[in-house]
């Protein structure tokens, strides 16, 4: 997930402090400013981009979306799939053909029946190059989608509504993955009706089928999520609202909270500043309400790869030696674990064995200097504004490349800026990125990320436009056989590629800290929707 992706892995890193004071715990409980029980209350930096669930993505959005749409299929807490707004799935004995049975009793917040048609419109709005949605890719595998996108065909053949209550998926080819993808919320279903009226403003009013609706976006300042009378399954949600305050960042957020006027102090990576992340760990009254995971998720530099001087193999060697990643992982409280390459420890497929790069600014320096760079160069690393994580780790990355030759200038913009910006061809040369599992297959990193097949030249999850014809190759035979066993070899080829290509700078895989004030209820973590609003609850004592 853009990270997504997810995605973007600062914004995986979620640090919810409960208070800075050492012994504050008790205390704030019987302080909260609010005495709605069924208010959330939370605060983010910025606005996001849109919640259009074809749009959005990114780990602050996407559980935002979650609260305003559902879809077929979802993760329980064990990470099995299981029925959401389908009653029952079936899969043909060749692995082809996917027939959803449909809920009678799911509708739109604007009162409307669900029906079969809306999934199919659902699909091809995210197959249809005019809607830009990054997603398109997760669904090139229907029969009929290539034709659809390159306006061979009115519609997807591959999508069908033999009735209200049916719809029907027919794919070119087996995909193992394909019901990961339907847990996605790009499959969430939407409205055609709505998104007639709206066109493009449907991010900032939208329809749609979950547990809440939004009652109020003042830009820059708040919105406001209500609980969405036509819900099919009321008795499941226990909040009356959502309430987002925007703007801030972590430090602001932490006062905020020790007032009792956040339920969690923030979902950034930077909710808690690294000084007081130590204390809250070493505070036994603290550290109780910590809930932690390990995330299937990678932060690294892209380099890209279409762009000088990072077209050139031995450059991206060079700054992956310059860099030293145990440093990294200090600055980040050593809250996650040095990267040798794209796979997360928790993911199937993972390479033990790989390598990586390790620190050594000689061997940097001798690249440099084969690849006709004795001089070093000059670049640019964009990065996020409001992050401070971010900003530390770009700090420590000009130093590293400084030592040698290398001159590196920092810029900061909006997460959402940084996303867009990335995901465009030929315009960004080197930019901090993450990427958070959309789902639990090597297939989500390596082929969605790095197969050169998928690049498009906007909204392009490969952002570093990495082309090997024989690591896509790889990844496309993997994709379509059943035998784990021989996928997993296949991924695990293609990485050995990649990783000796450097497209990237492999930094770290992130732990998740949540903390949270001890009102609030609900709140179990797993490693594909780490934050799930929606079945949170507020209750004091």
């Amino acid at each position: 997930m853009r990270s997504i992706h997810l995605y973007i892995l600062h914004l995986i890193i979620i640090t919810l402090a409960c208070c800075i004071l050492s012994s504050c715990s008790d205390g704030m409980q019987a302080n909260r400013l609010y005495e709605d029980k069924n208010i959330l209350r939370i605060a983010v930096p910025s606005d996001p981009r849109s919640l259009d669930p074809a749009i959005a993505y990114d780990v602050v959005t996407w559980p935002l979306v979650r609260t305003i749409f559902h879809g077929l299929i979802d993760y329980d807490d064990d990470l099995n799939l299981f029925p959401w707004q389908a009653e029952s799935w079936t899969i043909s004995d060749d692995g082809r053909t996917l027939i959803f049975k449909l809920r009678p009793d799911v509708r739109f917040s604007n009162g409307r029946k669900v029906i079969a048609p809306d999934y199919v419109y659902t699909l091809e709005r995210i197959l249809d190059p005019t809607t830009k949605s990054p997603g398109q890719g997760f669904f090139r595998n229907i029969v009929g989608a290539r034709a659809f996108q390159d306006g061979m065909a009115d519609h997807v053949s591959g999508l069908k509504a033999p009735d209200d209550e049916t719809f029907i998926i027919e794919l070119s080819q087996p995909d193992l993955p394909f019901l990961y993808v339907l847990a996605m919320p790009f499959a969430y279903v939407v409205p055609r009706e709505e998104i007639e009226k709206e066109a493009s403003d449907f991010g900032r009013y939208p329809v749609g089928t979950g547990p809440f609706f939004l009652s109020d976006w003042r830009r820059g300042l708040i919105l406001r999520f209500k609980r969405n009378p036509d819900f099919y399954n009321p008795a499941g949600i226990k909040l009356d609202e959502i309430e987002i305050m925007v703007g801030g960042d972590a430090t602001v957020h932490m006062m905020m909270f020790e007032r009792g006027e956040l339920d969690i102090a923030s979902v950034t990576s930077s909710g808690i500043p690294d000084p007081d992340f130590i204390r809250v760990m070493k505070n036994p009254n603290l550290r109780r309400l910590v809930a932690t995971q390990s995330l299937n998720a990678l932060f690294y530099l892209s380099m890209n790869t279409e762009m000088p001087p990072f077209d050139q193999v031995k450059v991206r060697k060079a700054v992956n030696h310059a860099i030293d990643r145990d440093r990294i992982i200090r600055l980040i409280s050593d809250r996650g674990v040095v990267a040798n390459g794209v796979l997360p420890p928790g993911m199937p497929g993972f390479n033990e064995h790989l390598k990586g790069y390790d620190f050594n600014p000689e061997k940097a320096r001798q690249l440099l200097l084969e690849a006709g760079y004795k001089d070093g160069f000059e670049t640019e690393l964009m990065i996020v504004a409001q992050n401070s994580t971010e900003t530390k780790i770009g700090q420590a990355v000009q130093q590293d490349l400084e030592r040698v030759g290398i001159t590196l200038e920092l810029k900061p913009v909006t997460g959402a800026t940084r996303i867009e910006a990335l995901g465009h061809r030929k315009t960004v040369p080197f930019g901090t990125f993450g990427w958070y599992q959309d789902y639990p297959d090597p297939s989500n990193f390596l082929d969605v990320l790095l197969n050169g097949r998928r690049i498009t030249d906007i909204n392009s999850n490969n952002v570093s436009f990495y082309n090997n014809e024989k690591v896509n190759s790889l990844l496309e035979e993997a994709a379509f056989i059943t035998d784990q066993n021989r996928r997993l070899g296949l991924y695990q080829e293609a990485e050995e590629i990649i990783v000796d290509e450097a497209p990237w700078v492999f930094l770290y895989h992130p732990n998740m800290y949540i903390l949270r004030q001890a009102w609030l209820k609900g709140l179990k973590l797993n490693p594909v929707w780490p934050i799930r609003y929606e079945k949170m609850w507020i209750e004091k004592d």
